[in-house]
């Protein structure tokens, strides 16, 4: 089964997958695809890992206005960054068993049966919160969440671009889960049980 992580940033979802992953004995994928598509492109992949799922509001004003704008800080198409990432991403798909955060790889697998599509997210309060912890500070909460907006802002733009879809709706997932009400350990469990649900019933000749 191939499990695809989407997620809000500063949810956790990055943890979620690496424990899933562990528990599943399944390979997973994150900086890891970075790493790839940016040695495609000969291109530093610390530049692809902050723009290789992020749009700015008029680089997207731009694009549905027919102009081809370029990464600012790549100085490449985003089309190239996108259709490198799709290329890596199917090739991963094609090895079976893996869990993939990002980058996409809900709407580029699918039409996969073996996909599972996951979305991970939280409150705000419970999203600073982690972050603060992962910084090592107790304030600074409004530029937080200030940045936390910005980024999950620049994400759903890209993701409407190139999937015509709303990033974070429910209904383009398989399942949704609040890593503010569940801890990390319970959601990698929660996902196991309905992936084994799914496989049961594409066994039994269920739609995928």
């Amino acid at each position: 089964m191939i499990i695809t992580i989407s997620r809000e940033t500063g949810s956790g979802g990055h943890t979620v997958g690496r424990l899933l992953a562990e528990k599943l004995g399944y390979d997973f994928y994150d900086k890891e695809i970075v790493a790839s598509v940016a040695g495609r492109m000969g291109i530093d992949g610390k530049l692809i890992l902050e723009n290789g799922e992020n749009m700015s509001d008029q680089d997207y004003i731009d694009m549905k206005s027919g102009f081809v704008p370029h990464c600012r800080k790549l100085e490449v198409p985003y089309e190239e960054i996108r259709e490198a990432q799709e290329k890596v991403i199917r090739s991963i798909a094609e090895k079976g068993n893996c869990v993939i955060v990002g980058r996409g790889a809900d709407y580029i697998l699918r039409e996969r049966r073996d996909a599972f599509h996951v979305f991970i997210h939280a409150d705000m309060e419970h999203r600073v919160r982690r972050v603060q912890r992962h910084e090592g500070v107790t304030d600074q909460t409004e530029r937080i969440q200030r940045e936390l907006e910005q980024k999950d802002r620049s994400r759903a733009t890209y993701h409407r671009y190139f999937t015509q879809k709303e990033w974070g709706k429910v209904e383009n997932y398989t399942l949704s889960l609040d890593s503010g009400t569940f801890t990390k350990t319970q959601c990698a469990e929660l996902i196991i049980k309905a992936v084994e649900m799914k496989r049961i019933r594409m066994e039994n000749g269920g739609v995928g």
